[in-house]
């Protein structure tokens, strides 16, 4: 087993680790970012620079799972992307994004097919059996810099193809993202390699 793919111990019922974008195996999302008014440095920096992930999936005392993301940026900027599975709208002001609205829950493969058929494909056997994490996002343009854009993500693990003879089991995120200035939907596949587990 290689040192960058995750453990079978790992699944989405039970993850606190840290991973890594691999960016060769990684979509790349330029026009997102700029459809989100990221900045050309910051993303040109993301071009070349992984993005890091801190994960933790835990259950608060009310019996509600939440999913906390801590993300590091190029350049020492650190977002952070609470998430709690109960599928109410919550208000953001992220330091990356801008203002955003956002909800959250866990969702079979089916129901992740029924939003996007790309969100719902590639995923591993635990994934079938415990569900797949699902984020939905918009920009707020009715607050101050707030831009119009819609996010669908999903969050779980699959196996993926590094070479010719060789897969590697990964921490995946698959988004599907509208825009007024895109002429339709985007599909990108994030692929993020295993660094350790806990946070």
């Amino acid at each position: 087993m290689s040192a960058t793919e995750v453990p079978l111990t790992i699944t989405t019922k039970n993850v606190t680790a840290t991973f890594k974008q691999n960016k060769e195996l990684s979509s790349t999302v330029d026009e997102v970012l700029k459809a989100q008014g990221i900045s050309w440095t910051v993303r040109t920096a993301l071009k070349y620079t992984p993005m890091s992930l801190k994960v933790q999936l835990y259950t608060d005392d009310n019996g509600v799972e939440h999913l906390d993301i801590d993300q590091l940026l190029p350049a020492g900027i650190k977002s952070d992307e609470p998430r709690t599975f109960d599928f109410q709208f919550r208000e953001k002001l992220s330091v990356v994004f801008g203002p955003v609205i956002a909800r959250s829950k866990r969702v079979t493969i089916d129901e992740a097919t029924q939003i996007n058929g790309f969100l719902g494909q590639g995923w591993d056997e635990g994934c079938v059996k415990n569900g797949l994490f699902y984020a939905y996002a918009r920009g707020d343009p009715s607050k101050p810099n707030g831009l119009e854009w819609e996010s669908h993500q999903t969050f779980g693990f699959a196996d993926v193809q590094i070479d010719e003879k060789q897969t590697e089991r990964k921490y995946v995120v698959r988004l599907y993202f509208t825009a007024p200035g895109l002429e339709e939907g985007v599909e990108k596949r994030l692929v993020y390699d295993f660094v350790q587990e806990g946070i």
